[in-house]
């Protein structure tokens, strides 16, 4: 559409110029001309408002996808450190494959790790795109073990859906630390999760992103995304679990 404008202001300007050549000995062309201004104006705003000139809902959504795809530039810079060399999981919801959010977060998780990224759903009896609830309310501990044994050979299971609500009953959690993949969590369902805190302080969960307590909201993201990360988020480790132990706890 930027052509068009382009295109709709440079025939608008030629027939300014011929109006004002003409209004002398023919002052019919004056309403003629000022149409042609207008146009001019109209084409001006909308090829500014395609680029974003303006900001906008857009820019916005833009802004907070730069906000939200840091988590994956820093979790995979902390796996590097602490799972390296790993085949990473990245579990999202259900529709994933034409989800841009999920594109651009783990194509960041491919960029801070270094290594390779599959991305999966935990499938549910009948049909996912009609549930009623949030995929974290559905599945159970079958369900997301049924998604783990698909994936023998990943080191690192990073979920964005959070955990089953019967996860004590997960059978790949109660295999040997040195047989099993470590699990990060990237962000957690509102409200308390008993049982996150010791899971982290003993390393059964190496790591879990929460929202920062002093997050900002109103502020453009930093080009660095780890900087946009610090301004949105906290890393859990069992390194700092007992300062966050409020914001997952009962």
């Amino acid at each position: 559409m930027q052509y068009v404008y382009i295109a709709a202001m440079v025939l608008a300007l030629i027939g300014m110029i011929v109006c004002s050549k003409k209004q002398k000995t023919n002052p019919a062309v004056q309403p003629v001309a000022f149409v042609l201004f207008v146009i001019v104006l109209i084409s001006a705003g909308l090829l500014l408002n395609e680029l974003n000139v303006f900001g906008g809902r857009s820019s916005l959504l833009a802004n907070e996808l730069k906000f939200y795809a840091s988590q994956g530039t820093k979790t995979g810079d902390f796996l590097k450190t602490a799972m390296p060399g790993k085949k990473l999981l990245l579990v999202a919801d259900p529709g994933f494959e034409k989800n841009d959010n999920v594109k651009l977060l783990a194509d960041a998780l491919r960029e801070g790790y270094g290594g390779e990224v599959v991305v999966d759903t935990v499938e549910l009896p009948g049909n996912q795109a009609d549930a009623p609830m949030p995929l974290y309310m559905m599945m159970k501990a079958k369900d997301f073990d049924a998604m783990v044994e698909k994936h023998p050979d990943v080191g690192v299971i990073v979920t964005t859906v959070g955990l089953p609500q019967d996860a004590n009953n997960l059978k790949f959690m109660k295999q040997p630390a040195d047989k099993r993949p470590a699990l990060f969590l990237m962000g957690l369902p509102s409200g308390p999760v008993p049982g996150i805190m010791p899971a982290i302080q003993s390393g059964a969960i190496v790591g879990l992103i929460i929202s920062s307590p002093e997050a900002k909201y109103d502020v453009p993201a930093p080009s660095d995304p780890m900087e946009a990360f610090d301004i949105r988020y906290v890393l859990v480790t069992k390194d700092n679990a007992e300062q966050y132990k409020g914001n997952f706890t009962n």
